[in-house]
């Protein structure tokens, strides 16, 4: 009795350990979702369900032969080796997906524990029902098992042993622990292979139980140490992770702004010496993404940053990545200015080195910007804006150089930022106007139509013309904003011609390559005239030779759906740019515009009048309306008149005029103030 309330007491601790074990690696699967806690946990639930069987078959083996007790012992053993296999499958899942970090496929599981399964059946069965072969039975249910058993944990524990790091002392333990369940059931093995060749029972060998629990409960004591150890791991690394994109370009690996902004505050503070940043900023930075694509252009300014580096001085910090297109280098201890502008001459000849992508070589140069502490500023980030300020110089007047810092650039450089301010509000608060200036038919010199000019009239300064925003307008991006409503504004003032007067007068409008470039313009165009009601013809917009001639095949198609509106087209500016006469051919346009600087210099037998004639008679054959601007003098007219011109346009018949005051031309029959030629 005491012997078989031991042995009752072994089982029931093991099961509940086990069953304790399966419900912690539940938990933590539910908290980290790791496969391999997972098939830990279903392991230990099936070594509880293997000892809660094998108990209860042991009982029944205990109570008598009839035929129930027979038919249910066999069921509990049958199902008891199912256990037991299932259990040395997953413990072989386990250990891989925990040293791989990742499970094996579904699929092979089921298709192994089917095979298990299967197999434990066959085993169980074989003998059933032969009393003379009691030890063919134990050896083939207990002997079997127990090796394949140890053969699994072994295996697990030489895997983990060699694959678990060495400073892990959870894993170490488990797979140490690993290696001492093998070893027993090994042990075990071969006790039961003696006591079957002497026949001899050894009835201590069911006490073994003992051991089993030690081991069990020291697997699941050191995979739970190595789980917590291993996210412990993985905290830190993620903490790490954080700190390196916090203080680091993950493209370049160089500081970002922020580290270049604490390390430069404190290189000032402990140093008496002059300390410089040099700025570096990509000539072609604003079009590699656009061109090449992002992964090249990061590839590219990675190689850059690498270049710059090349060229630091030993004992310099390395360079820090200030944004997508600007690298700084800080030079302590500078000594003179002469050698800064060695260094500044190195960086430039590094990058004007040609780059290579997919065997194709691409050329780049650099601006870069100079200022030095404490001449310049006395704090980093006022030292970086001042680089920055010198690069922007360096940058607009060509690329390609260094520019130090001075007083006179920072001004520049605070009056730019106000006016880019102020005409971020000018937008806003409709502070651009229009002016007309009229356009005249020849011989009559009636207002047949007028271009539309753009006016800031600025709360302080007055009436501006666009020379001196239109630059910061297009650098902030807003012309495309400004194009709308100077359409939107001259279709609405041409419409009140329309209908106040009935005239026939059009209105020109110069449209900028950047909204000329954007698929959906000639839809812009569509929508603002069916909201003003202008009828189409009336309107003609204006295009640069340059923006026509960029794109031929993009450029022809746009100009196709305008016209299909019925809206007029002029190409402006014509002779300025790069293109021949023959491209007039290829373009839908209907207006050619000669350029002011041709105007000025007809007069006379000179290579200028010789052109504009060639130009007046290739429209003509075109069938192309001409129209001459800038005509200021009797001369200039009666010289355009003389060579066949449709419309005529200058100061000699009008200055740009005010919405009312062009009304007031329009109604009184469209005729300039003097006459012309006088």
């Amino acid at each position: 009795m005491a012997t078989l309330t031991l042995e009752l007491v072994l089982f029931a601790a093991q099961s509940l350990g086990a069953v304790l074990q399966a419900a912690i690696f539940a938990y933590y699967f539910r908290v980290y979702r790791h496969p391999h806690l997972r098939l830990w946990g279903m392991s230990f639930a099936a070594l509880a369900l293997y000892l809660t069987l094998a108990w209860l078959a042991t009982g029944l083996a205990d109570a008598g032969e009839g035929a129930p007790l027979v038919s249910a012992r066999s069921m509990f053993t049958v199902m008891s080796l199912g256990a037991a296999y299932a259990q040395a499958v997953l413990v072989a899942f386990a250990t891989y997906a925990a040293v791989a970090s990742r499970p094996l496929p579904p699929r092979w599981l089921r298709y192994t524990m089917s095979g298990a399964l299967a197999f434990a059946a066959v085993c169980a069965l074989a003998f059933a029902n032969d009393p003379a072969a009691m030890t063919q039975r134990a050896l083939l249910r207990d002997g079997l098992r127990q090796a394949i058993t140890a053969a699994t944990y072994l295996s697990a524990a030489a895997v983990l042993w060699r694959f678990v790091r060495r400073t892990s002392m959870g894993g170490r333990i488990a797979a140490a622990a690993l290696g001492l369940y093998g070893l027993e059931m090994l042990w075990a093995l071969i006790l039961l292979a003696g006591q079957a060749y002497t026949a001899h029972p050894l009835p201590w060998l069911r006490y073994t139980g003992v051991l089993d629990l030690a081991a069990q409960q020291l697997i699941g004591f050191g995979l739970v140490i190595w789980l917590l150890e291993d996210e412990r791991t993985r905290a830190q690394k993620a903490d790490q992770a954080l700190r390196q994109l916090r203080d680091f370009d993950p493209v370049t690996g160089f500081p970002n702004r922020r580290r270049l902004l604490a390390d430069l505050e404190m290189q000032l503070r402990q140093t008496n010496h002059r300390t410089a940043a040099l700025l570096v900023r990509l000539d072609q930075a604003d079009t590699l993404a656009g061109t090449l694509g992002v992964i090249t252009a990061e590839t590219l300014i990675a190689e850059a940053a690498n270049r710059i580096e090349s060229c630091a001085h030993p004992g310099w910090p390395r360079p820090a990545r200030l944004s997508d297109d600007r690298i700084v280098q800080v030079v302590p201890r500078v000594s003179n200015f002469g050698d800064l502008a060695t260094v500044a001459d190195d960086l430039l000849a590094a990058i004007r080195a040609p780059f290579y992508d997919a065997g194709r070589e691409l050329a780049l140069s650099a601006s870069i910007g100079i200022a030095v502490s404490p001449d310049d500023a006395l704090k980093p980030g006022t030292l970086i804006a001042a680089a920055e300020s010198a690069c922007q110089r360096a940058h607009d007047v060509g690329g390609n150089r260094f520019q130090f810092f001075s007083a006179e650039m920072n001004a520049l450089a605070l009056t730019r930022l106000g006016l880019q301010a102020e005409l971020r509000r000018a937008l806003q608060h409709e502070e651009f106007e229009l002016f007309y200036q009229p356009i005249f038919t020849r011989g009559a010199h009636r207002v047949c139509g007028a271009e539309a000019l753009v006016r800031w009239r600025h709360p302080k300064r007055g009436v501006l013309p666009p020379a001196l925003f239109m630059d910061e307008i297009e650098h902030l991006g807003l012309i495309e904003d400004l194009d709308r409503y100077v359409l939107e504004s001259a279709c609405r003032e041409a419409r009140l011609w329309e209908q106040r007067h009935d005239a026939e007068i059009g209105v020109a409008v110069n449209i900028s390559a950047r909204s000329f470039e954007r698929e959906h313009f000639p839809e812009l165009v569509r929508n603002v005239l069916y909201a003003s009601g202008l009828t189409p013809h009336r309107l003609e917009l204006e295009i640069v030779e340059s923006s026509a001639l960029g794109d031929a095949d993009r450029t022809i198609e746009c100009l196709h759906r305008l016209r299909a509106l019925g809206v007029r087209v002029a190409l402006d500016d014509f002779g300025t740019g790069y293109s021949s006469l023959s491209h007039l051919r290829q373009l839908p346009v209907d207006t050619l515009k000669i350029d002011r600087s041709f105007v000025d210099n007809v007069l006379g037998d000179t290579p200028d009048a010789a052109i504009v004639a060639a130009m007046i008679t290739l429209a003509r054959s075109l069938g192309l309306d001409v129209v001459a601007e800038g005509i200021e003098t009797s001369s200039q007219l009666a010289w355009f008149e003389h060579h066949g011109v449709d419309r005529l346009q200058g100061f000699l018949f009008s200055q740009p005029l005010e919405r009312d005051m062009l009304r007031q031309l329009v109604a009184e029959g469209g005729q300039p103030s003097r006459a012309a030629g006088s």
